[in-house]
């Protein structure tokens, strides 16, 4: 059964929205637009919120992410750190185009598990 939630943020000429649904034990964040200093908190309080509250399976989707700054790289990076530390696992998956040659610039994809498609990180949370 999948649920659907969506939380839009918005401060002055940049937005993030983060559509929030459930797929099975997998909670999945959909993000769209960018994620940079004016909202990354926004998205690091979420994925704090569903951290402590005991969600063991948190894939964030990036397929319709535009760009990703420093801020939002730092919160993905912390939130997974503090999903280890609660015995969770937060995956990201859909990364294209830009989003994906910035986290291969930054040597971050050995950070993350990461998957091409939602559908693949679904069938290895199974």
């Amino acid at each position: 059964m999948s649920t659907q939630a969506s939380l839009e943020v918005r401060m002055s000429s940049t937005a993030l929205e983060i559509a929030e649904s459930r797929t099975g034990p997998v909670c999945v964040l959909a993000l769209s637009g960018r994620v940079d200093s004016s909202n990354s908190g926004d998205l690091m309080i979420r994925l704090n919120e569903l951290i402590s509250t005991g969600e063991k399976h948190i894939l964030v989707d990036l397929g319709s992410v535009l760009y990703l700054t420093s801020a939002g790289f730092r919160v993905l990076l912390l939130a997974t750190r503090d999903a280890e530390r609660n015995a969770a696992c937060l995956v990201l998956c859909s990364m294209t185009g830009q989003v994906r040659e910035l986290f291969e610039i930054g040597g971050l994809l050995d950070a993350f598990t990461v998957h091409p498609s939602r559908a693949d990180a679904l069938a290895k949370f199974g």
